[in-house]
């Protein structure tokens, strides 16, 4: 068991994104904070 765990612990990893991804990855973190943002507003202003 613990060969197993050190292997797919320690095993070198892909990374988060790639490249490609970050335009995306920021275009999704900036739709998400907007959509919060107008739901907070709403219900704020009720």
């Amino acid at each position: 068991m613990w060969r197993r765990f050190r292997s797919k612990s320690l095993a070198p990893r892909r990374p988060v994104l790639f490249m490609e991804q970050w335009a995306l990855a920021l275009l999704t973190a900036v739709a998400l904070v907007v959509g919060i943002a107008a739901v907070v507003i709403v219900l704020v202003n009720r």
